[in-house]
């Protein structure tokens, strides 16, 4: 029986509330104030009518056709002298049944209102009072109680109802047509297009979630469109090589040689290593789980490795660092850039560093290269984006590096940038946040180097 929409889930909860509190209000108002005021009302009234009564009894009969024409004038009220004929009557107001019970409490007996019909058409109600060992009929007409609180009551409610009802339907609908319109928006994103950003206004809670949604949405738009440009450089990349591979499969079948075998080789060695590339953002954004290590460990790690290989890394021993992070998250974004700063940085050392700044760790990987144009230090980060046109590997890398720095960074709510070194060279600088009770040192720090490392002969190259 409930709507089976939110909206109209919403409106009815808040409906109900309303026109509960209407009838608690009601309730309290009548027992708390009406209650008592009927009561003392109807008490007084009582006692006027007993003392009206003793009057009458005891004035001699010359006198009280005086005094019933002043209680009329003053108090409108008659006594119906001799009694006549009266009659028992519906109870539709409370008062008359309090005023019964102030009756019954001023003489010492039970007292029952009973009603007639007066010449004009207006009806009187009429109570028999014991005064002075005589019952003396005394009576008020209706327009002295002239009180329609049941009218009252039905007027409340139904203007109560209806102002609850627009409110709630309101209400509502402020509420649930900011999360219709983001009902709507993911199933434009669902479907693949681009819907227009949610307005970030409204409280507090759903201006966040608005914003939110809107930076998701960018996120999706960005990430699909990373997914295109990874296979197109895909298919690209290795259109060439099969191309050449094909044409020394025709020259060998002909004439075998070495050199075109070990050709064949390279491009397939080549092959691997892009798909390889490919396969690696898919592994690292698969890792989960945060842990507490050594960054110390990790820069040396990362040191050792590229040691082995006849690379300088340079470092020296810092404070103790521990982060709760994604290790290999973090370690695969050192290494990516390492290996930019060795592709590019002219055969001098690279050195790494971390600095320990307002919660936070900034870990840098620095080289004495070319460095980057202002306006390229962002376009760097885009898939197979190069500064050199050509797609030859003896000019650069595949341009898959720095993307998958910066979107492991994205994922795991880090930040990487690149900026120029003083005195030349570029320093790229990956930003961990630390938790308080984590980080128990604060300045400037190196990693310890590899004692093996060496100085790893590169070309200089004019781009990353």
């Amino acid at each position: 029986m409930l709507p089976r929409t939110l909206f109209g889930r919403t409106a009815l909860v808040i409906a109900s509330a309303s026109f509960a509190f209407q009838l608690f209000t009601i309730a309290v108002v009548t027992w708390f104030a009406l209650m008592p005021l009927g009561q003392r009302a109807t008490s007084d009234f009582a006692a006027l009518m007993v003392d009206t009564a003793r009057s009458w009894a005891a004035e001699p009969a010359a006198e009280r056709p005086w005094i019933q024409e002043r209680i009329h004038r003053e108090h409108r009220l008659q006594v119906q002298d001799p009694p006549g004929e009266v009659q028992g009557f519906t109870r539709r107001l409370p008062y008359f049944g309090l005023l019964e019970a102030a009756l019954g409490a001023r003489v010492g007996r039970r007292v029952e209102l009973r009603a007639s019909h007066a010449d004009d058409g207006e009806q009187w109600y009429w109570a028999d009072v014991p005064a002075d060992g005589q019952t003396v009929r005394i009576g008020f007409p209706a327009s002295r109680v002239d009180v329609q609180p049941w009218l009252a009551m039905l007027l409340i409610l139904s203007v109560g109802t209806v102002v609850a009802l627009v409110t709630s339907a309101w209400l509502a609908h402020r509420l649930i047509g900011p999360l219709t319109r983001m009902a709507g928006a993911a199933q434009g994103i669902g479907q693949g297009r681009r819907p227009d950003p949610l307005p970030e206004t409204g409280p507090t809670e759903i201006a966040t979630l608005a914003r939110e949604f809107n930076r998701m949405g960018e996120q999706v738009q960005e990430l699909l469109a990373n997914r295109t440009t990874l296979l197109a450089g895909i298919s690209h990349d290795l259109r060439t090589p099969l191309a050449r591979i094909s044409l020394a499969l025709g020259m060998l079948s002909e004439k075998p040689e070495r050199e075109l075998f070990d050709r064949v080789m390279r491009d397939v060695d080549g092959m691997n290593e892009l798909i390889a590339r490919c396969l690696e953002v898919g592994r690292d954004f698969a890792e989960r789980d945060t842990v507490d290590f050594d960054l110390c460990d990790l820069l040396a790690e990362v040191a050792s490795e590229h040691a082995h290989a006849g690379a300088a890394i340079h470092g020296r021993k810092g404070p103790q660092c521990r982060v709760r992070a994604r290790p290999l998250a973090l370690k695969r974004i050192l290494s990516n850039l390492v290996d930019n700063a060795l592709r590019y940085g002219g055969g001098q050392p690279v050195e790494l560093e971390y600095r320990l700044v307002d919660g936070r760790v900034d870990i840098c990987v620095l080289d004495r290269g070319p460095g980057l144009p202002d306006d390229e230090r962002e376009a760097v980060f885009r898939p197979f984006y190069r500064l050199e046109p050509s797609r030859s590997s003896s000019t650069g890398g595949s341009g898959l590096g720095l993307a998958i720095v910066r979107q492991l960074a994205n994922a795991n709510g880090w930040s990487v940038d690149l900026a120029p070194r003083d005195g030349g060279g570029t320093a790229a600088c990956v930003r961990v946040p630390l938790a308080d009770h984590i980080s128990d040192a604060a300045g400037l720090a190196h990693f310890p180097p590899a004692d093996a490392s060496t100085t790893m002969q590169a070309n200089d190259r004019p781009s990353r």
